[in-house]
Formats: structure tokens, sequence, C-alpha cells
């Protein structure tokens, strides 16, 4: 028969049902965010539930069936019973105190950490782009004629770079917002941009850049120059790496610890005669799948 219920149900399919209080579970394990949109998002909402119901009537169809009573089933739950009572445990007595990291040893941390934490320097970027074939003579030389008019045009004094670019500009993702690419890495811009952008003061306009594309005219917006992430910005995630680490090297020695507190001792014909019943039972497969009907 089907567990009995925790609490109010909240969908049900014949005797089985989703309750409450198993609902409320699912939800505490997701991120706020993601709760906050599959509340507002009712039909999504259904369709988990409607699944739900599916799996838990296929488990009781199975269990009615004595499905879990199978050999290589009972085998399979006493090894994730095993992990799970590992793995805990393990974690128990392997736990970094609570006090742990200290001030002190977050600052060293964060002090080590710095090269990793570096941001680089993001660029604002507003490109006219001129679309030209490398293999088109006549192609070119017309964009290019056109660049730079472009570019002389944008290089004035007073000169409108946005306008210019929702007039001329043929790059579609950017040419509604006046040609502005926003902010990146020059390691994420084309590697011809990448010289002429380093060189660009703020305001400034270059001459057109060739790529293999076309043409670009590039105005340098704004800059935000190069910065190492602040330590109280990364303090929390450097307490939960230093932690994990800690874990991880007290769990490694207490596993050493009990070894070490006795004798080991290896059967090497128990540990060849396991790898020749292995290799026997795979050996045998091809023949058992050739007589099958």
């Amino acid at each position: 028969a089907p567990a009995a219920a925790q609490g109010p149900a909240v969908a049900t399919l014949g005797a089985v049902q989703v309750d409450r209080d198993e609902l409320v579970r699912q939800l505490e394990a997701l991120p706020i965010g993601a709760r906050a949109q599959l509340k507002g998002n009712r039909a999504g909402l259904d369709q988990w539930l409607r699944a739900r119901l599916a799996e838990k009537a296929l488990l009781e169809q199975a269990r009615a069936q004595g499905w879990q009573e199978r050999p290589e089933l009972k085998r399979a739950f006493q090894e994730a019973q095993e992990r799970i009572v590992l793995q805990t445990y393990l974690l128990s007595v392997s736990r970094a105190p609570d006090d742990y990291p200290g001030e002190a040893d977050l600052r060293a941390a964060y002090e080590s950490a710095k090269p990793q934490l570096a941001q680089p320097a993001l660029y604002r970027v507003s490109q006219i782009f001129l679309p030209a074939a490398l293999g088109d003579g006549d192609a070119v030389a017309a964009a290019r004629k056109q660049a730079l008019d472009l570019a002389k045009r944008a290089q004035a004094p007073k000169a409108d770079f946005a306008a210019l670019a929702k007039s001329y500009s043929q790059d579609a993702s950017t040419r509604g917002q006046g040609g502005d690419i926003g902010y990146a890495p020059l390691a994420q811009l084309m590697p011809e941009m990448r010289p002429v952008i380093e060189q660009l003061k703020t305001d400034e306009v270059s001459a057109p850049v060739q790529s293999a594309a076309g043409f670009h005219i590039l105005k340098l917006v704004d800059l935000r120059a190069a910065s190492v992430a602040p330590y109280e910005q990364v303090k929390e995630e450097l307490r939960a790496a230093l932690r994990t680490q800690r874990q991880e090297l007290a769990a490694r020695a207490y596993l050493e610890g009990l070894l070490n507190a006795g004798t080991v001792s290896i059967d090497g014909a128990a540990l060849n005669a396991a790898f020749e019943q292995t290799a026997a039972a795979a050996a045998a497969q091809p023949a058992l799948a050739a007589r099958a009907p």
C-alpha cells in the first residue's frame, strides 16, 4: 500500500499523493531566486507535480511486484547505504572547527590568492562596422573609402558617434545602441582591435581598423582599470575554500590513521582469482548473447 501521508495533499493520482511536507522540502532545497521564479510559474509547478505523481505511481507498481527484493537491487541499496554512512561519518570526524578560519588565516589566504583575484581592465567600446570580404577587391576599396570618411566625421569636434553608428553601422547587434559593444576585457575583443583600443584615450575615435570581416571605426567610451577583487567581496568564498581544504586534509589523515593503526595484509592469490573470475564472466557474455533468441 502507498506510504501514509505526512501532511495535507497538494496533488493526488489515485492512491498516491504529493503532500505539503514533501513540497516544502523540495522548495527549501532550491535557491531563493529559483523558488521565487517557480512561485510565479504555475504551469511549471503543475508540470513538476504531475511528474512527481507519475514517479510515485511507478514506484508503487514496482513495490507491488516485489521489485525491491531483486538481489541486484539489494546489493545496490546496501552499497548506497554504506556510501552515505561512510561519507557522513567521515565528514563528522574531519569537520573543521566552527571558528576556523580566523581573520588572520583569511587575510593570509587573500594575499596569497591576489594573482587569481585580479580583474583585467575593462574597455567600453562603440563601433561603426562596414562589412567587406577580403577576396572582393572592389568591395574592400569602397568600404575603405566610406570608413575613412566616417572616421573623419566621427573625429570632428562635437561629433555624435552614436548617431553615425545608428545611421551607417552594419552590425545589427550594436547598431540600435549607437554601436555600443559594452564593457569587455581586451582578450574578448577581436585581435585586430586590441592594440588600437589600448592606445585610445577616453572619447577618442580610431582610424578605420580592417579585419577579415570588414572595417571597424572604434571609440573608447570608458575604461575601468585593472584591479583586485576587494577582501570583503571574496571573504566568504575564501572561508568556504579554506574550510573545505582543511576538511579534506583531516579526512585523509583520519583514513591514513586507521590504516596505520593495524597491519594490512593482502592475499595475492585471492586477488588474482578475482581478476580471473571477472575475465571469465566477461568472455562468457558474447556467447550468451549469441544463444539468446
